[in-house]
């Protein structure tokens, strides 16, 4: 769960929302974190540190989870491998067990006062600003921990932030390692290049009838066409019965005067307090110091001052003895009744709750704007009459599953709902046009239901249509003839002839320049020519990367010598490259982001390995029972 946290909130987020927890703690004096995890039927342990079967398990549904939102919802869980899950959250836990124990062992703490500065600064934990315990609380709870467990979990987080950082933070890179990847990020090549391209020579193969039949023959499967079907359906539009709605004056009025009800009990008031805590014996001296404060007050001194000094609130007192706003239910009745009555920066008499005696100062009051009836009407007819549609438009859809679930095919649920039957052209698995394109109306159509001649279940394919299906056609697979094909077919022979003639020509180029020859004249015959290249850098955005890599993976030319190579591109294309200078990079060339850039790379690898080591070293020595 505290996983699940980090991932949803990163960044500053993440560090707010973890502090701020830690703050809840402790202003309210909750659990120890002694004995916070509970120890059930551990079977790994690291050191002596039990790993429970609980931890083990979510995390493996963490990784679970986060191979199913890499892989799509459309991935096939029975193909997976799950165990493999297992095995890697145990190496996860025993790794960051591990590392606690390491920077427990090193001397790494974290300080209660920095945590707590943190937190009361959480965006997500204030309203309006301001950082609301109550808030806090409900979030909590809302993740299913208990605020021990948490807190332990948050300081043992905290514990790994400072040992990784630490690595991070203490890498350094030399100039010589600089210079060295300088020189090969910044490395320039000049070279000239003539491509043969096989689109070209495509155009001028001659392929006969002979030739595609025994093509046909070799190769039949190729050119099957799956089984396929035609479908009858159902369609419910719910745009189609918004004709059926009228919304009356009566209900816009109605609706309008419920809504202006909630914006004025929307009201939500600011407080402060100064609260003396007291029980019977002592109330009336409680009483009798708030009048005397209340009495400061009204002299001049400041509130905010006297609750910081006074305020047994410990929370709210170094706020000034804020306490953020409420609507009229977040504190105890009599706190409520009597901020009610105070006007804006107005402070109470003493007021008498179960906590003590309180002094209230209403600091902030919001309140919504009233719109008219005339500016709302159209927005709310449009609610109305959509509110009224999804009604209607649930019922028709339950009522057309039952009868298609009750009916042979789809004349009776057309009758009795007032539909009409639609057809669909062929469509194979792949999908057809329009409805046929929809996932869950292939898998329907291809399913044992509607291949047996019964109607589907009803499907949702939107948010506004729903639809029944019922099989018209079926077809079974069969290869397509060959003068559906013979076409496709010419032109997969052009293209692979093009590819063999173009790679015959590119290799007699090679071996005539690796053999001394000036090849001008043969390019010229073939309407080729060299194209040049200058300073061309490994991120060239003019040239695709394919040929970029390729003159990149070349060998660094001799004095006074060139270096020649030819190859086939994926597209068939054929290219011979001559390499005639490479100039290594400096560091002077690198840009101020550049070098930024490569200063964090080489770092960050450095830390890696520092890491790496460090950790190897421990797991080494570790005593870890699985």
């Amino acid at each position: 769960m505290l996983q699940n946290i980090r991932n949803n909130s990163q960044g500053l987020l993440a560090k707010t929302f973890i502090g701020f927890i830690i703050f809840v703690f402790a202003i309210f004096g909750l659990d120890s974190i002694v004995g916070t995890f509970v120890n059930s039927n551990a079977s790994v342990s690291v050191n002596g540190v039990d790993i429970d079967e609980f931890a083990i398990e979510n995390e493996t549904q963490r990784i679970t989870q986060e191979l199913l939102a890499s892989l799509g919802a459309d991935i096939n869980f029975a193909d997976v491998d799950t165990t493999q899950f297992r095995e890697q959250a145990i190496n996860n836990l025993v790794e960051r067990e591990l590392m606690i124990q390491a920077a427990i062992e090193d001397g790494l703490t974290v300080s209660s006062v920095t945590l707590d500065r943190e937190i009361a600064l959480t965006p997500e934990f204030q309203i309006n600003g301001e950082f609301s315990p109550e808030r806090a609380r409900a979030l909590l709870t809302s993740f299913g921990l208990t605020p021990a467990s948490y807190r332990a979990a948050l300081l043992r987080d905290s514990l790994l932030n400072q040992m990784l950082s630490s690595y991070s933070s203490s890498s350094f890179v030399t100039p010589a390692e600089m210079e060295v990847l300088s020189r090969i990020n910044k490395e320039k090549r000049n070279f000239r290049h003539v491509r043969i391209s096989a689109a070209t020579l495509s155009q001028t193969q001659a392929v006969s009838d002979a030739e595609i039949a025994e093509y046909y023959e070799n190769n039949v499967a190729q050119f099957m066409q799956g089984e396929r079907v035609a479908i009858q359906y159902l369609e419910l539009d719910k745009n189609d019965l918004l004709a059926e709605i009228e919304i009356s004056e009566e209900q816009i009025n109605e609706q309008y005067q419920t809504e202006i009800a909630d914006l004025q009990n929307a009201v939500e008031r600011r407080a402060s307090h100064i609260l003396l805590q007291a029980g019977e014996a002592d109330i009336a001296e409680a009483q009798a110091l708030a009048t005397e404060l209340k009495d400061r007050i009204d002299n001049g001194e400041s509130f905010e001052d006297l609750a910081a000094e006074y305020s047994d609130d410990g929370g709210s007192a170094q706020f000034g003895g804020d306490v953020g706003y409420s609507s009229g239910e977040t504190f105890v009745e009599e706190f409520e009744n009597a901020l009610a009555q105070l006007t804006l920066d107005e402070v109470s008499g003493p007021v008498r709750t179960q906590f003590g005696v309180h002094l209230i100062k209403l600091t902030d009051i919001t309140e919504n704007d009233i719109p008219s009836l005339e500016d709302s009407r159209e927005r709310i007819e449009r609610e109305l009459q959509s509110q009224a549609v999804d009604d209607i438009y649930l019922a028709r859809a339950e009522e057309l599953g039952n009868l298609a679930f009750e009916s042979l095919d789809l004349q009776q649920p057309a009758e009795a709902l007032g539909l009409e039957i639609q057809t669909s052209e062929l469509f194979d698995r792949s999908g057809g046009v329009g409805i046929s394109a929809n996932p869950a109306v292939i898998n329907a159509a291809f399913g044992p239901e509607v291949l047996e001649g019964l109607n589907s279940e009803i499907m949702s394919l939107d948010e506004s249509r729903s639809v029944v299906i019922h099989l018209q056609e079926y077809r079974q697979a069969e290869a397509r003839s060959l003068a559906e094909v013979s076409g496709e077919i010419e032109a997969l022979l052009r293209r692979e002839k093009a590819e063999v003639q173009a790679r015959t020509l590119g290799d007699t180029y090679l071996n005539s320049m690796n053999n001394g020859q000036n090849i001008s004249t043969l390019l010229s015959v073939q309407g080729l020519e060299w194209q040049i290249g200058q300073n061309l850098t490994r991120n060239n955005s003019g040239m695709e990367p394919e040929l970029i890599q390729m003159i990149f993976n070349m060998p660094k030319p001799t004095e006074n010598e060139t270096v020649v190579e030819g190859a086939s591109l994926q597209n068939g294309d054929y290219v011979l490259v001559e390499l005639q200078e490479v100039i290594p990079g400096t560091v002077e060339e690198l840009t101020e982001s550049e070098r930024i850039a490569l200063e964090n790379y080489l770092q960050q690898q450095e830390a890696v390995a520092d890491f790496n080591a460090v950790m190897s070293g421990i797991q080494a020595q570790a005593d870890i029972n699985r």
